[in-house]
C-alpha cells in the first residue's frame, strides 16, 4: 500500500506544531517561574540563607545532649515524604566566629506538579526537656529536578566544647562531612563529640582528620563510600555499613565493639583492636592485625576476607563460598561453609583450646603450631584438606567423605586420619623428626591400621605415605 506524499505533509505539519507548542510552554515555564501549566510549572531556586541556632531562646549548641539535622521533603499538606537531596557539612567555624549557625544553600530547578509543591522551610526544634535540638530543613518538592550542589552547614565556633554532644545527620542522595582537620595556616579544628551517626541513600559519608567521637560512630549509606581519614580512631562502639561503596578505614581503630558491613562493596583498613562482627555478603575484606574476636554473621557468603594476626577467636556459624585468610587465630576457631577457601597460616590457639572447621565442598588449609594439647579437628565431604602439622601434643582429627586429606608432619603426634567412603588420604612426614613407627603401608576396604601414636582409616579409597626431608608450609 502506497503513502500518500500529501499525507506525509500534513504528519509534518502536525509534529511541527506540537513541538511549537512544546517549546512555547517550555519558555513561558522558563521565564515565567510558578506558571501552572498543565498542572506543572518550573522552579527555579539559588539562593543562600544563614539561620542562628542561637536565638536568645534556644541554647548554644553545646549546652545540648543530642543535635539533629534532617534534610527532608515535604507533600502538599505538610507531611514528611522522605529525605531530600542535600549535602551536609558539620564542621568548625572561622575564628572569629561567636556563635553557631545553619547555612543552606538551595540550589535546585527542574518541573514540580503544582498541587505537590511545597517551599523551602527550616525549623528548629527543641525537645521538652531541653536536651535535644533538631533541625529540619525541607527542600522544595519537585518532581523532575537538577538538584545542583544543595548543601546544609552546621557552623561550630572554634572554641566551643561538643565533646558531650551526639550529632545525628539524615539526608537523602546527599554526602555528609564531618569535620575536623587542617585548615587555613595549618592551623588545627578539631571537632569533638560523643557520638556521630549518619544516614544518607547514595552519597558519601566522611570523617575528616581531626574528627573524634568518644563512644559511638554508626554510618550507613546504601551506594556512597565511606571514609575514615584519621590515622587512629578511637570509640566504644563503631557501625559501618556501606552496600555497595568502598568503606577505607584508618591504620588504626580502638574500640569495644566493630561492626562491617557491606552487601557487595569493598571494605579496606589497617589494624583494629576491638570486637569485630563482618556481616558482608558478595563483597571483599582486607583488613590488618585484629586484637579480639573475629565473628561472621550468617550472611557472610560469597565474600573474600583477608585478615592479619587474630589474637582472639574466630567464628563462621554458617556460610557459602567464603574465601577466608588469616596469617595466624591465638583463640577457638569454629567455622562452618558449604563451599569457598579456608586458609590459616598458623593456629596458635592456646593451652586446651579447639578448633572446628567444617566445609561441604570447598578446601582448607592450615598450620598447626603450637604444643599447647590442641583439638583439632577437620572435616570436608568432597572437599581438600591440606595441613601441616609441627605440634606434638593434643588430638588432629581430619575426617573427609568423598575428597582428599594430605597432612605433613614435622613432629611424632596424635592423629586420626579417616576416609568414610572413597576419599583419599596422603601423609608426608619428616623422616628426621618423626617416629619410625610410622609404617609404609596402603589400606583398603574396612581395614584400619592403628600405630601408636596414629589412625588411619579408609573405605574404598586410598592411601599414600611419602617420606620427605625438612618440610615446608606454604
Amino acid at each position: 500500500m502506497k503513502v500518500k506524499g500529501g499525507f506525509l505533509m500534513y504528519l509534518f505539519i502536525f509534529l511541527g506544531l506540537i513541538l511549537g507548542a512544546c517549546l512555547i510552554i517550555v519558555a513561558i515555564m522558563l521565564f515565567s517561574p510558578g506558571t501552572s501549566i498543565f498542572g506543572l510549572e518550573w522552579v527555579g531556586e539559588n539562593s543562600t540563607g544563614t539561620y542562628a541556632t542561637y536565638d536568645g531562646y534556644f541554647k548554644e549548641i553545646s549546652a545540648y545532649d543530642t543535635v539533629t539535622i534532617n534534610a527532608l521533603k515535604h507533600d502538599a499538606n505538610g507531611n514528611t515524604i522522605g529525605y531530600g537531596y542535600y549535602d551536609v557539612d558539620i564542621r568548625r567555624a572561622d575564628r572569629d566566629a561567636v556563635n553557631s549557625n545553619v547555612v543552606v544553600e538551595n540550589k535546585i530547578q527542574g518541573l514540580a506538579k503544582t498541587a505537590d509543591k511545597t517551599e523551602f522551610s527550616i525549623k528548629f526544634e527543641e525537645s521538652e526537656d531541653g536536651k535535644a535540638l533538631t533541625i529540619n530543613v525541607v527542600q522544595i518538592n519537585t518532581w523532575l529536578a537538577s538538584t545542583g550542589a544543595s548543601k546544609i552547614t552546621l557552623n561550630i565556633p572554634d572554641e566551643l566544647n561538643t565533646s558531650n554532644v551526639t550529632f545525628i545527620v539524615n539526608t537523602g542522595s546527599g554526602s555528609v562531612d564531618f569535620g575536623g582537620d587542617i585548615g587555613r595556616d595549618s592551623e588545627a579544628f578539631a571537632l569533638e563529640s560523643k557520638a556521630l551517626t549518619a544516614t544518607t541513600e547514595s552519597g558519601s559519608i566522611t570523617l575528616k582528620e581531626l574528627t573524634t567521637a568518644s563512644n559511638a560512630i554508626n554510618l550507613k549509606t546504601t551506594s556512597g563510600a565511606i571514609n575514615l581519614h584519621a590515622e587512629s580512631l578511637t570509640t566504644r562502639e563503631m557501625s559501618i555499613e556501606s552496600a555497595s561503596g568502598h568503606i577505607n578505614l584508618p591504620a588504626t581503630i580502638n574500640a569495644n565493639t566493630l561492626t562491617l558491613a557491606t552487601d557487595k562493596g569493598i571494605i579496606d583498613g589497617g589494624n583494629i583492636n576491638a570486637n569485630l562482627t563482618l556481616n558482608t555478603q558478595m563483597g571483599v575484606v582486607r583488613l590488618g592485625n585484629i586484637n579480639g574476636n573475629v565473628i561472621g554473621t550468617e550472611r557472610l557468603d560469597g565474600t573474600d576476607v583477608k585478615l592479619g594476626t587474630i589474637s582472639g577467636e574466630l567464628g563462621i556459624p554458617s556460610a557459602r563460598n567464603v574465601n577466608l585468610e588469616a596469617l595466624n587465630v591465638g583463640g577457638f576457631v569454629n567455622i562452618v561453609t558449604e563451599g569457598g577457601r579456608i586458609y590459616i597460616g598458623s593456629i596458635d590457639t592456646g593451652l586446651n583450646s579447639r578448633t572446628n572447621i567444617t566445609t561441604t565442598s570447598g578446601e582448607i588449609k592450615v598450620y598447626v603450631e603450637q604444643d599447647n594439647n590442641q583439638i583439632i579437628n577437620l572435616t570436608t565431604k568432597s572437599g581438600k584438606i591440606t595441613a601441616f602439622v609441627a605440634s606434638s601434643s593434643g588430638n588432629k582429627n581430619f575426617t573427609t567423605e568423598n575428597g582428599r586429606i594430605e597432612v605433613t608432619l614435622s613432629q611424632s603426634t596424635s592423629l586420626d586420619l579417616i576416609s568414610e567412603t572413597k576419599g583419599k588420604i596422603v601423609l608426608n612426614w619428616d623422616e628426621t623428626n618423626v617416629s619410625n613407627n610410622i609404617l609404609y603401608r596402603e589400606i583398603r576396604g574396612t581395614d584400619a591400621f592403628t600405630g601408636a601414636i596414629m589412625k588411619l582409616k579408609s573405605n574404598t579409597g586410598n592411601m599414600e605415605f611419602n617420606r620427605i626431608l625438612n618440610p615446608e608450609f606454604n
